[in-house]
């Protein structure tokens, strides 16, 4: 599980270390991506997924739940659903607490 919704530890040191020296060498990231796609042409798989998910980004993760109609599913089920999750599992804590919906009638 990544990191929770609000969290305040933002700092992510390799990345900002990584760019300080990419600016001192701007070429290498070209040279990089170069290799990466030669490795690709190659027909190397792994780095054909690579190129895929930087470019189209990850496939999203399906939760099958066909057994269930949707208006069976708790709220808590359909957030974890929304979030990726697999909303059998057993969690301590819901970061995404459900509101109430109330409609108001208008006069």
């Amino acid at each position: 599980m990544g990191r929770p919704i609000g969290s305040v530890n933002r700092e992510k040191p390799f990345n900002d270390a990584l760019r300080i020296a990419l600016r001192n060498r701007p070429l290498a990231l070209r040279r990089v991506a170069d290799r990466l796609i030669d490795k690709a042409e190659e027909g190397n798989l792994a780095y054909i997924h690579e190129l895929i998910d930087r470019l189209d980004g990850k496939p999203v993760q399906v939760v099958d739940r066909q057994d269930v109609p949707i208006h069976e599913l708790s709220d808590v089920e359909l957030y974890r659903i929304a979030a990726g999750e697999d909303p059998r599992e057993e969690h301590k804590m819901l970061l995404i607490a459900p509101t109430k919906v109330t409609s108001h009638d208008p006069e």
